[in-house]
């Protein structure tokens, strides 16, 4: 895996492929912020995975940050792990996060790959802006 690093330009940050991450500018901060706790339980296979993306796909188009509690839930699938990622581009296309917590070693390796959401274990501490 590649380096993720940050660079400010003109009040953005941006990742090192050059996409938008957040601004800096305290003028493009928004003065409300809507956060979605979302904790889905079970075992989330190919067949699952479709009312999981529905969900997250609301949440991303309307939520500032959405967290994604994974106690409870098995990650079967690399879709699952596609429709998180899904979710983290649109949130983090619109200045949001996409906040995964809880994540064990199982869901963890399923979502090695996601470049757009945040992934913390179990008692990890998590980030602050």
């Amino acid at each position: 895996m590649g380096e993720v690093g940050v660079e400010h330009v003109e009040h953005r940050v941006t990742d090192s492929a050059g996409r938008p991450a957040m601004s800096t500018d305290p003028e493009d901060v928004p003065s409300t912020w809507l956060t979605a706790n979302v904790r889905p339980a079970g075992s989330f296979g190919r067949a699952d995975v479709g009312r999981l993306r529905d969900l997250l796909g609301v949440l991303a188009a309307t939520a500032s940050i959405v967290v994604l509690d994974l106690a409870a839930v098995t990650l079967r699938s690399g879709h699952a792990a596609d429709a998180i990622d899904d979710a983290g581009r649109e949130l983090e296309r619109r200045g949001g996060c996409l906040l995964c917590i809880n994540a064990d070693d199982d869901a963890r390796a399923r979502l090695g790959g996601c470049r757009h959401a945040v992934v913390v274990g179990p008692g990890e501490p998590t980030p602050v802006p």
